[in-house]
């Protein structure tokens, strides 16, 4: 149904190809080419952060628009998630041909944002 929206599981997005990517301080927003998206953010508190993942139409998602944490994600364009893990605090993601991508919740004078690892490609 249009405008719906659940929170994920990592089995959720295994199998789908990624067509782009836009993050801020606090989410990573990935569009998949079947025309649904994953929205990722930075949640919790000081005493435990953690990443929600939330599975949506592709229309939903919002687009970035905080230029000082820009990151070009061009580089997992393309790419199908063939493994995925979730906890609290980290999502592991398996991109084929991109390579490994790792998201977790990190503090900032107490509030969570998410890190990524790598951020852009292995030279």
């Amino acid at each position: 149904m249009p405008g719906a929206e659940k929170t994920a599981t990592a089995q959720d997005v295994c199998g789908k190809q990624i067509e782009r990517a836009d993050s801020e301080l606090t989410s990573l927003a990935i569009r998949f080419a079947d025309g649904t998206g994953l929205l990722l953010l930075a949640a919790g508190d000081a005493a435990h952060p953690r990443v929600s993942m939330t599975v949506v139409e592709a229309e939903a998602l919002p687009g970035a628009t905080d230029a000082v944490c820009a990151v070009d994600w061009g580089w997992i364009a393309g790419s199908t998630i063939t493994r995925a893990t979730a906890s609290d605090g980290l999502v592991k993601l398996q991109l084929d041909p991109a390579g490994p991508l790792s998201i977790s919740a990190l503090l900032y004078q107490g509030k969570p944002f998410l890190a990524f690892q790598p951020f852009k490609p292995a030279r």
